[in-house]
């Protein structure tokens, strides 16, 4: 018999349940959240999340707002740190992306996910991915692109990054930190990188970037 988990009841504060929706939504996708496997998770009883929300729509809109905030605000803390430079910003947005750490590439998928069977989920969806296509302009406005060129570079840099996480690509960090400098000689037009011969040199690159923020 599996080990029941110790009842936290009233305890628990909205934020518990939006961790553990958020935990089963990238895990199972929308169709494995239940109230009752929500209480299950908690360790509490459905009663106990009435205290906290008036019905479960009212907890998966704030996992939508959830997701919205945790999945954006990295990237907007990280290019407003990086000052005015334009190239400065492109690296400390591919800088989120390489450390995985705030930024969670599998709960965007999941929300995507979600997206084809809620109007709603698509609504703060297309809003929050035209917002984050829109930092990516002023990213390459900053680095003396203008009109149309620097518009279709976010597009590109945006659907590159988007696509590559919903394929779920599997390949060995080193490979991929070998491949940064060639991305941005691509999207950003920039060779600055290219020195950079080794994954390890790269990585010691944006760790050094990194200590000076």
């Amino acid at each position: 018999m599996a080990e029941r988990k110790p009842r936290k009841d009233r305890n628990l504060d909205k934020a518990s349940w939006i961790a553990a929706a958020r935990k089963m939504l990238i895990e199972k996708g929308i169709a494995g959240i239940s109230l009752r496997q929500l209480a299950e998770e908690l360790g509490a009883t459905t009663g106990a999340f009435y205290w906290q929300f008036a019905n479960l729509e009212e907890l998966l809109e704030d996992v939508r707002q959830d997701w919205a905030q945790r999945n954006t605000a990295p990237f907007t803390r990280a290019i407003e740190a990086a000052g005015d430079d334009g190239w400065e910003q492109y690296l400390a947005y591919v800088g989120v992306l390489l450390k995985e750490e705030e930024y969670i590439p599998q709960y965007d998928n999941a929300i995507r996910d979600w997206a084809h069977s809620s109007k709603r989920t698509a609504e703060v969806l297309k809003e929050i991915e035209a917002l984050r296509i829109q930092q990516l302009h002023q990213v390459f406005l900053a680095m003396g692109f203008t009109g149309r060129a620097a518009q279709v570079r976010a597009y590109v840099t945006y659907f590159h990054q988007t696509g590559y996480n919903a394929m779920q690509v599997s390949e060995p960090r080193e490979e991929r930190l070998l491949n940064i400098p060639y991305y941005a000689e691509v999207l950003a037009d920039r060779a600055d990188l290219l020195d950079l011969q080794t994954a390890e040199a790269v990585s010691e690159h944006f760790a050094a970037r990194d200590s000076e923020t």
